[in-house]
């Protein structure tokens, strides 16, 4: 708060010191590379700031923390949006980049894995074949990736539309008694409801409990929509490719017909079905895509008749059991997971920005005698009981210093103060904001009174401890399973913020720790909503309780 130069240093040590964590535990001949990276990176933090050049240890620092981790997630995401898309040409080029990013085996491993879709999906087999074989050899593969070259493997089946195969693959595991990842669950449902067992197909999706998992909403649902169209439930697979069309802009629009037609078809609405088809056609360039478009209506056209082998409303029962699964998980990412914006904590960030760029003297014509005033009238001094400033305990929360104190303030208010709203209602969320703040700054005045604070850090911190006690309180909502990973992280992230606080006398620590369990006992004695399941549509747009 104080010091938000020095705090940065601190946090940049901390994910510093946590990127080195979580690869040193991955296999040496695996991490070795990617473990240098983050050696380097603290080497550098460590060294400038113990030769007296903050500055020089910052700037290096971010930057190479920046360049190790930021590329790898854009790319992960760019190939994921890709494959959603069928896009082979951009698979490819991401293919090339991986090495680049990822040094040593882990780029050479996620290469490979991108190029096998692509060979898969260019009739290119034995040669997608020989790269996953490689790393299903591979002694080396972290446990999170094992599944990974299997999964791709079932990729390749449905590529070629070899579902048969899939299923066979996917029996294996099974039999094996391996501990199957949820990701293949979804490929075997895919391929059974190809194959008209409609009962096999819901049980994989049951088995992969998808709802009580955090996933992107809109990829869930991707992963649905085959189920759905398959058992010709129309009216789900309409809702669903409407979440998808609302929150996914890269997913090509003629995929979404293309899954429409093949509802109608399965229907028995022949003559709709090659009508949404034919327009699907129409609007994809794709060649996977359009191979799979032909492949549909040929069965349509060969039939004469509904594709399947058994009526829609043999499937009812299984598809209500699945749209309750999915409007439970769409219920619980309501809460955990939000999306829709919320006005009140884009308000809340609004002014804060405002005032910063009023009060900064590095934004405004005024200049620093305009930015000393606002500071001196604003700030949380040891005099404020004295003068009877009470003002203080609520304009200290408006005040930052620099972009970095602001903006970590932000990113905290952004993503946990949509979960508090949810998870109390918007009045009790203002209220904890704003009594957690002002009690976070009565801890500081008691316990730290020669130390002058700026800053909505103690407001963040109340409204991230009241979020823990509701999730906590939400026993009886949540999966214990899901709950109690989340009070874990937050668990982790409250004791990382208090030693943190240890290491630098300029930062208000008591006002942190004040806010943090002003929040925790206000989330204890504050009422939660108690928001209706029956009315989540997966749209995440329910505001009850």
């Amino acid at each position: 708060m104080s010091d938000p130069f020095n705090y940065s240093l601190f946090f940049l040590l901390l994910l510093v010191v946590l990127s080195l964590s979580v690869r040193a535990f991955q296999p040496w001949r695996w991490g070795a590379w990617m473990l240098g990276q983050s050696l380097v990176t603290l080497l550098i933090v460590v060294g400038f700031t113990l030769l007296k050049q903050p500055w020089i240890a910052q700037g290096l620092g971010w930057t190479l923390f920046v360049v190790f981790h930021l590329p790898a997630w854009y790319l992960f995401r760019r190939s994921r949006q890709a494959m959603t898309s069928m896009d082979t040409v951009s698979m490819l080029a991401c293919s090339r980049v991986f090495p680049y990013i990822f040094w040593g085996d882990p780029g050479k491993f996620w290469r490979d894995i991108t190029l096998s879709y692509v060979y898969y999906a260019t009739d290119k087999k034995e040669q997608a074949d020989l790269l996953l074989d490689r790393w299903q050899q591979y002694k080396w593969l972290p446990a999170q990736l094992k599944d990974v070259p299997t999964q791709y493997r079932l990729y390749g089946h449905a590529l070629l539309w070899n579902w048969q195969g899939v299923v066979d693959d996917f029996e294996k595991l099974r039999f094996a008694a391996r501990k199957v990842s949820p990701s293949l669950y979804f490929m075997a449902s895919r391929a059974y409801i190809e194959l008209g067992q409609y009962v096999k197909s819901a049980e994989c999706l049951k088995q992969a409990k998808f709802e009580e998992s955090i996933n992107p909403l809109d990829s869930l649902a991707l992963s649905l929509v085959p189920f759905f169209a398959l058992c010709g439930a129309r009216s789900p697979v309409s809702k669903l490719l409407n979440l998808i069309g609302e929150t996914n802009k890269d997913l090509p629009y003629a995929l979404s017909l293309y899954w429409f037609g093949r509802c109608l078809a399965r229907e028995g609405e022949i003559a709709q079905a090659r009508e949404s088809l034919t327009q699907a056609l129409d609007l994809t360039d794709v060649p996977l895509l359009r191979k799979r478009i032909e492949i549909a209506m040929a069965r349509i056209d060969n039939l004469g008749q509904a594709e399947g082998q058994f009526a829609p409303e043999q499937a009812r029962q299984e598809v209500d059991e699945i749209w309750k699964l999915f409007t439970r998980g769409a219920f619980i990412q309501e809460i955990l997971s939000p999306r829709r914006r919320s006005i009140l904590v884009n308000s809340l960030m609004a002014i804060n920005v405002i005032v910063f760029v009023f009060a900064n003297a590095s934004f405004q014509p005024l200049g620093k005698q305009l930015a000393f005033q606002v500071f001196s009238a604003g700030a949380l001094t040891g005099d404020t009981f004295a003068h009877a400033q009470y003002w203080r305990l609520i304009t200290y929360l408006f005040l930052h210093t620099t972009v970095l104190h602001i903006g970590v303030n932000l990113l905290g208010l952004q993503f946990f103060g949509r979960i508090a709203e949810n998870i109390f209602g918007s009045v009790r969320f203002l209220a904890i904001y704003f009594v957690g703040g002002v009690l976070s700054g009565v801890a500081h005045l008691l316990l730290s009174p020669g130390l002058i604070a700026v800053g909505a850090s103690g407001a963040i911190l109340a409204i991230f401890g009241a979020v823990g006690a509701g999730i906590y309180k939400l026993k009886d909502v949540l999966p214990s399973g899901l709950r109690e990973r989340y009070l874990y992280f937050m668990a982790a992230i409250a004791l990382s913020q208090v030693v943190l606080d240890q290491f630098d006398k300029h930062i208000a620590g008591f006002a942190h720790l004040g806010g943090l369990l002003a929040g925790l006992a206000l989330g204890m004695v504050t009422a939660i909503r108690t928001p209706s399941v029956k009315k989540v549509d997966g749209t995440q747009r329910f505001v009850e309780g």
